[in-house]
């Protein structure tokens, strides 16, 4: 706010600049005091909405002296202040000191003035509240006589984390434009993402889904990062993977499960291969047991995470509790540690997910086994009843803000989630999921949340595809995780 100071003088009847009497003097004083009032009064209606600070606050000239005080760079006004006990008083100017501030910034919302003003204090003055927001919105708005024309860019860091989280979050801005991310994404500057594929089906009940990181690569999902966002891939190539044909299916109540942990294994190596790179995994699966190599991978790096699990199933049985066999829906209660002996590895961090930062979205399927357990644990479960009830967004900002906050986030993303119509290439379908917009609307606000570490996309079968109607759906749902937007 600018201001302007009364210093007290002693004197006998005159005052310093000139021989004017004491009563004229004084009466000189108050008219100007009547004038700082007015312009006081003319800023709080600026506050209320009524008008700006620019509108409001009236050039006061000091005719005295030939000095005249405006809001330009020169001179300003500072604080109205009688100093003294004395009938006498002195208006003198104090020159400002033009310093540069940065604001305070948060993780999610930067916003930058509509004015297109650039933050300078003067002196000693200071803003209670960042510059944002239109003209009257309640905050302190320093007026400059010189509005800043140039265009120039400037990198707003929004989030920060240790050397081992990658989690920098960076945005470019263009200043001399009016400017809000409050609504956009905020993704890691420069992110590189690791390929890995994982052409896995021995976790399943149906052959076939050990084509999926092929009919996700046919679906041009690297050039569709490069061209929509900018971002680069490394391929990684794929982990080898076992036949079921040549191999021995083992106990009945964990079908396969030595060659499905020898496989999640080579997943795991790859991932803390690419966190040791800063890169963020993309796990191409293969059924969704592969999940499990990702999650050991990220928790032998960072410790116990948290998980956004995106799948009409569970995926929480155990040996004892599962009525298939099919360790694809064992592999969240094994990631939990609650999977027994069985999956326990040496090298491997299990639990690899922190209590307390489990979030499923998009449930529409559960054995008994799976119900009985979530009762014992702490998970946020957001069924398809939810979703229809409070809507796409509320559910997916809800499961994120439960899930995240551990030493890693990681999503991981089943195409069953969606509904047969929309992605009828899936290991096991079912009915009443999300539709195409409700699926790309969870995606878009997992991007804005610019939480994520790590994913996985899995259970794309091409046996049961319509002409890779479901590859290229898992490209597209990859590509609003990872900040593609329609504006």
């Amino acid at each position: 706010m600018a201001k302007f100071a009364l210093c007290g003088k002693s004197g006998e009847g005159r005052t310093r600049t000139g021989d004017t009497p004491v009563f004229s003097r004084v009466l000189y004083q108050l008219s100007y005091l009547a004038a700082a009032a007015a312009s006081l009064a003319g800023l709080v209606r600026g506050a209320d909405g009524a008008q700006s600070l620019d509108e409001a606050v009236d050039e006061v000239a000091l005719h005295q002296d030939g000095i005249r005080a405006g809001l330009a760079h020169r001179l300003v006004q500072l604080g109205r202040r009688v100093a003294g006990e004395r009938d006498e008083a002195e208006i003198r100017m104090i020159l400002p000191e033009p310093r540069h501030r940065g604001d305070a910034v948060d993780d999610r919302h930067v916003q930058v003035d509509d004015d297109r003003v650039r933050v300078e204090l003067v002196g000693q003055l200071d803003r209670v509240e960042p510059v944002i927001g239109r003209p009257g919105n309640r905050q302190d708005r320093l007026v400059l006589d010189e509005w800043e024309e140039r265009r120039e860019e400037i990198l707003i860091v929004v989030h920060e984390e240790d050397a081992y989280r990658y989690r920098n979050r960076a945005v470019r801005l263009v200043h001399g434009a009016d400017v809000s991310l409050a609504a956009m994404s905020v993704q890691p500057a420069q992110r590189e993402i690791a390929l890995i594929g994982a052409p896995l089906d021995l976790g399943a009940g149906r052959r076939g889904v050990d084509m999926g990181p092929s009919a996700i690569r046919y679906a041009e999902l690297e050039q569709h990062l490069q061209q929509a966002l900018g971002i680069r891939t490394v391929d990684l190539g794929n982990v080898d993977a076992p036949v079921a044909e040549s191999t021995d299916t083992g106990d009945e109540s964990a079908r396969f499960l030595p060659q499905i942990l020898a496989l999640c294994d080579q997943v795991a190596q790859l991932v803390m291969g690419a966190r040791s790179k800063g890169q963020t995994p993309l796990v191409l699966g293969g059924d969704h047991s592969v999940a499990l190599g990702s999650l050991v991978g990220m928790a032998n790096v960072h410790g116990p995470g948290g998980v956004l699990w995106v799948d009409a199933h569970g995926d929480l049985n155990t040996p004892e509790s599962s009525p298939s066999g099919n360790v694809h829906g064992m592999v969240l209660a094994a990631a939990l540690g609650l999977g027994g002996d069985a999956f326990a590895r040496p090298g491997w961090t299990l639990p690899a997910i922190r209590a307390g930062r489990l979030s499923l979205f998009g449930v529409r399927s559960l054995d008994q086994g799976e119900r009985e357990l979530l009762k014992q644990i702490d998970a946020k479960v957001f069924t398809m009843a939810d979703v229809d009830r409070i809507g796409v967004e509320r559910c997916m900002r809800e499961a994120i803000a439960h899930a995240s906050g551990a030493n890693f986030f990681h999503v991981s993303i089943d195409l069953d989630a969606v509904d047969p119509e929309t992605a009828p290439g899936v290991g096991t379908p079912v009915r009443g999921g999300l539709s195409y917009r409700e699926a790309h609307l969870a995606m878009e606000v997992v991007a804005e949340s610019a939480q994520a570490d790590s994913f996985d996309i899995v259970e794309v079968n091409p046996v049961l595809d319509r002409e890779n109607a479901t590859g290229k759906l898992a490209v597209e749902l990859m590509a609003s995780a990872l900040g593609a937007r329609i504006l």
